[in-house]
């Protein structure tokens, strides 16, 4: 899917400067939310639509509807966006058929036994078992909290566990 610009873990989703800077960076028309409980939510959902930069559509999908709608051909054509509030759910989208290329994480919810890993993004051992699952199975996963830094592999992340 080339229009898919960038596939994000950010456990805030939808937010403020973060996500119009990436939304600028590349030109983004679209962002789909992959969650299950934003999707079954109403409310969560009515959030989510009035965070993003005007101009933008957003859908907000279960892992199951982005799943079919992904092999169906029927995800957004025009500069795309993918988040995700965890890596759990990154992974589940994965191996239900969403197949991203690449998983930028940007931030990782900080309660519970974690470590930092980079700059101010913690994980535990199991996100980190997520992330490797979806490095082993070849995506591109990397840590960039925002656009000014540089791309952080899984792999250096991976060593401090």
């Amino acid at each position: 899917m080339e229009n898919l610009k960038l596939t994000r873990i950010d456990f805030r989703l939808i937010h403020g400067q973060v996500m119009t800077r990436w939304a600028k960076k590349y030109d983004t028309e679209a962002i789909v939310v992959i969650d299950d409980r934003s999707a079954s939510s109403a409310l969560l959902k009515k959030i989510l639509l009035g965070a993003a930069p005007a101009g933008i559509d957003v859908t907000v999908e279960s892992v199951a509807s982005a799943a079919a709608k992904w092999k169906a051909g029927e995800f957004p054509t025009g500069s795309l966006i993918i988040l995700f509030k965890n890596t759990e759910t990154a992974l589940a989208a994965y191996k239900a058929g969403v197949a991203y290329p690449s998983l930028q994480v940007g931030g990782i919810e900080g309660a519970g036994d974690k470590k930092n890993v980079y700059k101010n993004v913690v994980m535990s051992t199991a996100e980190a078992a997520h992330l490797k699952e979806l490095g082993d199975a070849g995506v591109n996963v990397f840590f960039q909290p925002i656009p000014e830094d540089a791309e952080y592999p899984l792999a250096d992340a991976l060593k401090k566990f």
